[in-house]
């Protein structure tokens, strides 16, 4: 922009200078200067426009920066929350399913430890049978059953055959009549 002004300025006077005379030279001369003048102090005024500017894109392009830094620091922060919200959120998981199988698992051992106590409760005469079959006991003869079963039809509280007294309705051996081979006076003893 200067040059073009400054080849004008110069195509004037250059001009003005050959087809006028003196006085008019003087006259262009001072507008040349005048212009001159001008245009240097909007060229001033332009280069400080220019600083200006320029001082002000570095300022704003350091804004800018600081701007962009401090996002790519809280982008990092909030990556970081989120990785732990990630982490307590996993943890959280991992003791609900935790509760969950022990939900679902507890009743199944009460269950199982019943029904074992069952099995155990009821295996317990079986095994209490087998255990009685299983000792060896020597036969009695005839004679020593014949002997015991005689002595508690006899005895006066029987072990074997329940007494007259517990069933009036039954009677004993002792109360039958007896044998007309066996006397009376036995009878009454």
């Amino acid at each position: 922009m200067e040059k073009q002004t400054l080849r004008i300025t110069l195509t004037l006077i250059l001009l003005t200078g050959a087809s006028c005379s003196s006085d008019e030279n003087s006259r262009v001369a001072d507008l040349a200067t005048q212009q001159l003048e001008r245009q240097a102090d909007q060229n001033r005024r332009m280069s400080e426009l220019q600083q200006e500017v320029a001082s002000g894109s570095r300022a704003l392009v350091e804004a800018d920066a600081n701007a962009r830094q401090e996002i790519v620091t809280l982008q990092r922060e909030m990556q970081t929350e989120r990785s732990e919200i990630g982490n307590q959120r996993d943890q959280l998981e991992a003791e609900r399913r935790e509760i969950a199988d022990s939900r679902h698992r507890d009743p199944i051992i009460a269950a199982a430890i019943t029904r074992v106590a069952f099995v155990v409760v009821s295996l317990l005469p079986l095994l209490i049978c087998w255990l009685l079959l299983q000792q060896k006991v020597e036969p009695a003869d005839k004679n020593e059953i014949t002997e015991l079963l005689l002595d508690d039809l006899v005895s006066a509280e029987p072990r074997l055959v329940p007494s007259a007294t517990s069933n009036p309705d039954k009677l004993r051996l002792s109360d039958l009549p007896q044998s007309p081979e066996t006397p009376s006076t036995e009878r009454k003893t």
